[in-house]
Formats: C-alpha cells, sequence, structure tokens
C-alpha cells in the first residue's frame, strides 16, 4: 500500500492520549509510514461508504417484483449458478475433443 516517490510534509494536531498510544506502538522512525498506511484504509472505507451512500435507495422492489423476497432472491442466484456450471459444462465438453 505504501507510496513511494513525492512526498509533501503535514502537520496535524492529535489529542496527547492518542499520540501517547501511537508512540507506545510506533517505533520513531515508522510513525510517517504507520500514518500512510492507516489512511490509506480509512480513505478505502470513506469512499466505499460515500458510495453506499449515493446508491443507497437505487434499487427498487417495483422495478424487480421477481426478488422480494429472500426466497426469490435465493432463487435468482441458484439459476445463475446452474447456467454457470452448465456452460463451464459444455466449455470443458468442447475443449476436451
Amino acid at each position: 500500500m505504501g507510496r513511494r516517490g513525492r512526498t509533501e510534509k503535514v502537520s496535524v494536531t492529535l489529542p496527547k492520549e492518542l499520540a501517547g498510544e501511537i508512540r507506545l506502538v510506533v517505533s520513531q522512525g515508522e510513525v510517517s509510514s504507520f500514518f500512510t498506511e492507516a489512511l490509506e484504509h480509512y480513505m478505502a472505507y470513506r469512499k466505499q461508504k460515500i458510495a453506499l451512500e449515493k446508491g443507497f435507495g437505487a434499487w427498487k422492489d417495483e422495478s424487480h417484483p421477481d426478488l422480494v423476497n429472500p426466497e426469490d432472491s435465493t432463487a435468482y442466484v441458484r439459476s445463475v449458478r446452474e447456467a454457470d456450471s452448465k456452460r463451464l459444462s459444455r466449455l470443458r465438453d468442447v475443449g476436451a475433443k
């Protein structure tokens, strides 16, 4: 995950207790890489959260009356898996000839 190359020095202010905890678990020469890794993980989480919030409500039951309840969804997934299984079987049969 760590990024090499161009860097920029940033000053941040942390609560003393948190800064102390960081010093307890991160060696002095590794603080920047610790923050980089932690922030990369957190940024991925935030981006995913934003995407989920933007997409919330996009699924409408009226648009998918065949998938209203869990049983319908289970049947749909089974049908997709069966179709994939049949397709793979046909591909194996063709490849074996």
